[in-house]
């Protein structure tokens, strides 16, 4: 904490400004991992985040992948 003490106020500005791009490219990043799976059988909508599904978690039954899973941008 005494780091913050000795920092000019330009250099705090700096500081934050890296903080909230490092933020927004975390998000970003963390939006375009997210998968949604729709289930042939019974038709259940599965989203999973940083992760590969194979089955459906009502059913059992083998899934796919759906092509319209990003946002727009």
């Amino acid at each position: 904490m005494l780091l913050l003490y000795q920092l000019e106020r330009y250099e705090l500005y700096i500081l934050f400004a890296l903080i909230a791009i490092l933020g927004i490219i975390f998000y970003c990043r963390a939006v375009r991992s997210r998968k949604t799976y729709k289930c042939p059988e019974c038709g259940e909508s599965i989203r999973v985040e940083l992760m590969e599904a194979s089955r459906c978690g009502m059913c059992g039954a083998l899934l796919k992948k759906e092509e319209n899973n990003h946002v727009e941008r």
